[in-house]
């Protein structure tokens, strides 16, 4: 009886992987931030996108009719606002399944936020950097998907 047991929880443990989301392509990660931030000060954040083999991340801008281009903002309330972002230079190849040329990452993507400091931000702040992005193959597109990264900072005086 006790094996009937063990058994089944084996099968109900397998059948709820097996329903989970799949693991995305991309995993987010902070590359460099300062620790501490003067009140309006102007400041940057490197953020890296880590693709697994095979996948690829578009580009910030992409043509019309092509794949969903990779946005970065800020949540509402943050600590800071976003002046502007740079990506690394990305390959622009002709992509199979937009039949056009497109602007891509394969392995890594880096993207810098410039930033500035709120003047009026409380003494322990952060942001959580919002990133909307499509991840494809050779085959097939991802829908597009948003992550949150957090970046933990100080703001002191």
């Amino acid at each position: 009886m006790r094996t009937l047991f063990v058994v089944g929880g084996l099968l109900v443990a397998a059948a709820a992987q097996a329903s989970a989301a799949p693991k995305a392509p991309v995993q987010w990660h902070v590359k460099a931030a300062p620790k501490t931030v003067k009140p309006g000060a102007k400041f940057n954040v490197t953020i890296t996108g880590v693709l697994d083999p095979g996948w690829h991340l578009y580009a910030l801008e992409e043509p019309q009719g092509g794949p969903v281009a990779t946005e970065v903002a800020l949540t509402e309330g943050d600590a800071a606002d976003l002046i502007r972002v740079e990506e690394a230079k990305p390959r622009v190849l002709p992509d199979p399944l937009f039949q056009q040329p497109t602007g891509y990452f394969e392995g890594s993507a880096d993207f810098t936020l410039h930033l500035q400091a709120a003047k009026e931000a409380s003494a322990t702040s952060g942001l959580r950097i919002l990133v909307k992005y499509q991840s494809c193959n050779d085959r097939v597109c991802l829908p597009p998907h948003t992550d949150t990264i957090t970046v933990p900072f100080t703001i002191a005086r």
